[in-house]
């Protein structure tokens, strides 16, 4: 579904102060931390459409810092209307391009990255706007912490086939994996998975560790086992 656009999007979401475009972004590099006055895992969701897990997990996790990125300013308006009235001191938001991520983030900065229900791009010639395309998971690589995670969910079969395969093709360390995520594995749930759960339709799921630095990788491996 095309989105609609709404008049005056863009005006609200450049005055907001919980909301960092390109060079305000790009100015916090390697600070997040100072942003938010504490030392504090730093969780991203990348295309948090409109919000609302956001909002959730940010309030019944308090000891976390979260970032929701999206591109689109109507998406990043109404993120900000059902926040506002929440007044999270640990939710900011990024309006901006997923592509910008290691000018946003310092290596190893961020702790966890949500990517839910992304855009399935099913055309081939569109595989590299995938969120889970190898040019995305080399930048989360970058800015995810030695011990990071990636959790990914769709309700799309081809995309998460896909997306299992430029996982393990990139070097990234898939630990759980769900054809069909039971609900009570599930957490806090976003408005795509409620409306599908709703229709019978199965949830795909995976969380993976990115790839292991050359150095030191033997040993890590051995720790985790």
């Amino acid at each position: 579904m095309r989105l609609r656009k709404v008049p005056g999007s863009r005006e609200k979401a450049a005055a907001s102060p919980l909301v960092f475009a390109e060079d305000r972004a790009t100015a916090q590099q390697g600070k997040w931390a100072e942003l938010f006055g504490r030392t504090a895992p730093l969780v991203l969701e990348v295309g948090m459409g409109r919000g609302r897990f956001l909002a959730t997990v940010a309030e019944v996790q308090p000891e976390n810092n979260y970032l929701g990125l999206e591109l689109r300013e109507e998406m990043v308006v109404e993120a900000l209307e059902k926040a506002e009235p929440l007044n999270l001191p640990n939710l900011r938001y990024l309006w901006l391009n997923a592509e910008l991520l290691p000018e946003i983030f310092a290596v190893g900065e961020v702790d966890r990255i949500y990517v839910h229900f992304p855009d399935p791009w099913p055309k081939s010639r569109h595989a590299k706007r995938r969120l889970t395309a190898p040019a995305f998971l080399k930048r989360y690589s970058q800015i995810l912490s030695a011990k990071g995670e990636l959790i990914f969910k769709t309700d799309d079969e081809p995309l998460f086939r896909y997306s299992q395969q430029t996982f393990r093709e990139e070097g990234w360390r898939v630990q759980e994996e769900y054809d069909d995520l039971p609900l009570e594995k599930s957490g806090v749930i976003t408005e795509y998975e409620g409306r599908w759960r709703r229709h019978g339709k199965p949830i795909f799921f995976l969380r993976a560790l990115p790839p292991l630095a050359a150095e030191g990788a033997a040993e890590a491996e051995a720790t985790e086992q």
